[in-house]
């Protein structure tokens, strides 16, 4: 009987031995792994661009001009820059989904460029509001349909390939 209770005694001392290296790998384990999730979050805040509001009011769509196969659609779209912080050199990216799902659009994307020039950038100071002449440009079907009109949904597109959705307020 001694025998076996030394034998018991042993195995429980073997087993915390065994177990307790494993414990603290665990938690080892869970902390890096909430650091990291609590570290990703934190990053993507950070990441997080703000970006100017589309003034529906003094924003509208002025015409269309059909080329051979893309279409020209000009807009006056008044940007606003709500925050305290510059907002300098970005790009605008736009869908039109209404002009899409009609039929006149092949796709809702078109490129977005200041009237009279090839590429565009933008920049509002702090509190800024500005007009800006727009042309957007788009792939067409050839039917009797025509633009609708509808403002864009714009996108700030910033240098380093983040993009932020351009709200739209009504004043």
């Amino acid at each position: 009987m001694g025998q076996t209770d030394v034998t018991v005694g042993t195995s429980r001392r073997q087993k915390r031995r065994i177990w307790m290296p494993v414990a603290v790998v665990l938690a080892i384990a869970a902390a890096v792994v909430a650091l990291l999730t609590f570290g990703t979050k934190m990053l993507h805040k950070s990441d997080i661009r703000t970006a100017p509001v589309m003034v529906k009011a003094s924003s509208h769509f002025s015409m269309y001009e059909e080329r051979s196969d893309t279409v020209l659609l000009t807009y006056t779209v008044t940007l606003r820059n709500g925050t305290n912080k510059d907002l300098s050199d970005f790009a605008l990216r736009a869908e039109l989904p209404s002009d899409y799902k009609s039929g006149y659009l092949l796709s809702p994307e078109a490129s977005v460029r200041m009237w009279g020039e090839e590429y565009s950038t933008f920049s509002l100071e702090a509190g800024e509001t500005t007009s800006f002449d727009l042309i957007l440009t788009a792939r067409f079907h050839k039917t009797r349909r025509t633009a609708s009109g509808d403002l864009p949904q714009l996108y700030a597109v910033f240098t380093d390939g983040s993009e932020a959705r351009i709200e739209t307020v009504e004043s």
